[in-house]
């Protein structure tokens, strides 16, 4: 039985839950501060769990930093129901605002890791940027009722850079409302598309 001031003892989780409890903690800290602010033995005192457990579940430091960014950018693969009744610009302004709000609940975290690649250039952090721009660019037109096609994936990749930038101006800088960044968000999904609509 623990005495008064002694550690509390650890609890064994399942190791998919403990992976997760460390990937969180992470995910917390990146948020606030970047990768080299952040130390390991932080880390673990973030997740609660000894220093060893994170190299245990992830392989190292920088590791478990890309598992934190890729958790952070990819958009969920669940599709937006009840879009056939709409017109293509109605599914684009729902479309928007789901995502607008994905950037409500994740705030500033998603911002920062949405921006991360910029901070540190071509590198494996640039690759997961990427597939979470192509992921998105697929959900977007399942959403308004395009097919999957290369060329328009192609079309609506750099709309990914658009909607971080119009989400930091909105939620960081304050200088949009959030109809303002759906508005301009679904006005320029359309303008990107509208061959094809």
């Amino acid at each position: 039985m623990p005495t008064a001031g002694s550690p509390a003892p650890r609890v064994r989780l399942d190791p998919v839950v403990r992976r997760r409890q460390i990937l969180v903690a992470a995910q917390r800290l990146y948020a606030d501060r970047p990768y080299d602010r952040v130390s390991t033995a932080e880390l673990a005192a973030a997740a609660g769990v000894a220093r060893g457990l994170i190299n245990h579940y992830f392989e190292n430091k920088r590791e478990l930093f890309l598992e934190a960014m890729r958790d952070s950018v990819m958009m969920p693969e669940t599709p937006l129901r009840n879009l056939d009744e709409h017109t293509t610009a109605e599914r684009t302004r729902i479309t928007v605002e789901w995502i607008l709000d994905a950037a409500t609940t994740y705030g500033q975290a998603w911002v920062n890791a949405s921006g991360a690649a910029n901070l540190h250039g071509d590198s494996d952090i640039q690759a997961i940027v990427d597939e979470a721009d192509d992921r998105a660019a697929r959900l977007v037109l399942d959403a308004i009722g395009l097919p999957d096609d290369a060329a328009l994936r192609a079309r609506l990749r750099p709309m990914a850079a658009l909607t971080k930038a119009v989400c930091r101006e909105w939620l960081q800088r304050q200088t949009f409302t959030r109809d303002e960044a759906a508005t301009l968000l679904t006005s320029s999904i359309l303008l990107f598309v509208e061959e094809h609509t």
